[in-house]
């Protein structure tokens, strides 16, 4: 799965021509609120409309990290529609369950402790994808500079600091780790 999200998220970041994209996002969320079904959508940010959203926020790092202000350009959506058997895959592969209804994974006894841990396997393989984009050296080609690429829910704390971090290094994300763990 690392590989193919790698090449898919290239493929499309190829195609991206605003000139002031400061950051990448990896939005992560369960389909449903299906823990058996996580996607992650692509998308990106403008230091354009940080500026639109300033006077809407509480402050420049809120309208900067704070994904409600972002673009909410939905590039690819990964695990939904042709891409879902692609999920389904990976769970089998890691022996992780697959139930079709939120409530089935939720209410099965014997499972509930592996469900409970497919969003943070999901994410790290995520993390592992980001560190292949940066290390292929394709973002310096594409922007003439690196940019963090942000794994992130709708909630912001430590860990997903510390997912970032572990992801892009502490040297591209220095004031979205002030807005996490502030």
């Amino acid at each position: 799965m690392i590989e193919i999200l790698k090449n898919l998220i290239i493929s499309n970041i190829k195609n991206w021509n605003d000139k002031d994209i400061y950051a990448i996002s990896l939005f992560v969320y369960d389909e449903n609120d299906n823990p058996c079904k996580p996607t992650v959508t692509l998308g990106y940010n403008t230091e354009t409309q940080v500026k639109k959203e300033i006077s809407n926020a509480s402050d420049k790092l809120e309208a900067r990290w704070n994904y409600a202000f972002w673009l909410q350009n939905e590039i690819l959506c990964f695990g939904i529609g042709e891409t879902a058997n692609e999920v389904k895959s990976w769970l089998k592969k890691n022996q992780l369950p697959y139930y079709e209804d939120d409530d089935d994974a939720w209410n099965n006894d014997e499972t509930y402790d592996q469900v409970e841990c497919i969003t943070k396997q999901f994410v790290n393989e995520l993390i592992e994808v980001v560190k292949e984009i940066h290390k292929s050296n394709f973002l310096t080609e594409n922007f003439g500079k690196e940019l963090p690429i942000i794994i992130h829910e709708l909630e912001y704390y430590d860990e997903i600091a510390e997912q970032n971090i572990e992801a892009n290094g502490k040297a591209l994300l220095a004031d979205f780790i002030d807005f996490c763990l502030g």
